[in-house]
């Protein structure tokens, strides 16, 4: 339980580090109010996740997990037309379906690693975008 306590600190402080830097990094006219909203929503389900997960509460897991794929699926979630941007968003949203399979097998070590692993995507594709911006 230690363990998961540790990875809950730990993934909270990357949330809020990564808040801080796109905000910061992507000024209201450079990042879009449409690009903005849909971010904004995905961290309050993520905060979610993260929360179901310490608390082993697999319906909220399940209820984030369904809300941020919603979300992957709306026009609005596409910020930019690129392959890579696909591939950062196909591995996200994969990410997000073995957090969905480890919520209905209410298994808590699994649950800690898949979120962990949908965190790293995100901030993988973050970066990814933050270089492509820079790079216009």
């Amino acid at each position: 339980m230690r363990n998961l306590w540790r990875t809950a600190v730990i993934q909270v402080g990357i949330a809020a580090t990564l808040t801080v830097g796109w905000s910061c990094q992507h000024p209201v006219s450079a990042q879009g109010p449409r690009v903005r909203g849909v971010m904004r929503e995905k961290l309050r389900h993520a905060q979610g996740i993260l929360e179901a997960v310490v608390t082993s509460n697999w319906s909220a897991l399940e209820t984030n997990v369904q809300q941020i794929e919603r979300l992957t699926n709306e026009p609005r979630w596409m910020a930019l037309k690129s392959p890579e941007y696909s591939e950062h968003s196909a591995g996200f949203v994969a990410a997000l379906q073995e957090l969905g399979r480890v919520a209905t097998d209410r298994d808590s070590v699994r649950a800690t690693d898949a979120y962990n692993g949908m965190v790293s995507r995100c901030v993988a594709c973050h970066q990814y975008v933050a270089r492509a911006r820079l790079a216009r």
